[in-house]
């Protein structure tokens, strides 16, 4: 949506002098992964986000990229453990068990319920979990569910939001203790000893 002056966007940027100031010393921000000659504005720099972001990518692009690609490959987005099968079976090294923290599509299943299923469906390879870890507490859980790693997304961008770099590494440092202090109340030594034994399920 274009900028439009208003009074009230006028109120808004005197009310929040640092970035007021930003704004005028360094303008708009930008997407600075996507910036180059042809796209050197917002709109312009999301339009190549979505050229790239293909979803027409098909199982015959996958077997076309392992040919091209020698080293470690890992497809991020699947959620289902055929899906995972499948991936493994065209050559990648692992799966990242993702639903995009539910913003693609709002009814797509957690991702920890669809962890172990797709670990055992794909036992050797690497499987990382994204999407809804926000505690310790939560990667240990999904660690003990078999995941190799666990990434983080939302979580860090809260701190970024609101400190920017120094938040982002006070959420990670936190979320260590966390896990830390979790490994410790369950008396296991290390996300390296964890497996499903530690886990109990409610009953249906």
């Amino acid at each position: 949506m274009p900028f439009k002056a208003s009074a009230r966007a006028a109120l808004d940027g005197l009310s929040h002098p640092r970035w007021l100031w930003s704004y005028l010393m360094n303008g708009m921000p930008e997407l600075k992964n996507f910036a180059t000659d042809d796209a050197s504005d917002t709109a312009s720099q999301a339009a190549v986000l979505r050229r790239q972001m293909d979803a027409s990518f098909s199982w015959d692009d996958l077997r076309r990229l392992r040919d091209e690609w020698r080293g470690k490959l890992l497809v991020k987005g699947i959620v289902t453990a055929d899906d995972a099968a499948r991936c493994v079976e065209l050559g990648a090294d692992g799966v990242i068990v993702s639903n995009h923290g539910g913003r693609q599509l709002a009814d797509l299943p957690a991702t920890a319920d669809v962890l172990p299923d797709t670990v055992e469906h794909i036992p050797g390879s690497t499987v990382i979990l994204d999407s809804g870890v926000r505690t310790g507490a939560d990667v240990v859980k999904v660690m003990a569910l078999g995941a190799n790693a666990v990434m983080l997304g939302r979580a860090t961008l809260y701190g970024l939001a609101a400190r920017g770099e120094t938040g982002v590494s006070d959420v990670i440092e936190m979320i260590k203790r966390e896990t830390d202090r979790t490994l410790a109340l369950i008396g296991c030594r290390s996300v390296g000893k964890l497996d499903r034994s530690y886990i109990s399920k409610r009953p249906s």
